[in-house]
């Protein structure tokens, strides 16, 4: 069975999320994952549509996991 970058990408960004205690911005996780920064925002953009992450703007910001 083959699973969808997007959806592999997406499970390991959610991964790194739960295991982080602040937020973590887009940039980092990708860097942390070795993905690609822009698709990378575009699944955390898709995340956080869906209710699954919630993103805070600011010097501070990121995303953290909604649940």
């Amino acid at each position: 069975m083959q699973i969808p970058a997007k959806a592999d990408y997406a499970i390991r960004a959610l991964l790194s999320l739960a295991n982080s205690d602040e937020p973590m911005s887009a940039a980092a996780l990708a860097e942390e994952q070795g993905l690609p920064a822009k698709f990378l925002g575009a699944i955390l953009s898709d995340l956080r549509r869906a209710e699954l992450v919630i993103s805070h703007r600011g010097a501070a910001g990121g995303f953290i996991l909604a649940r």
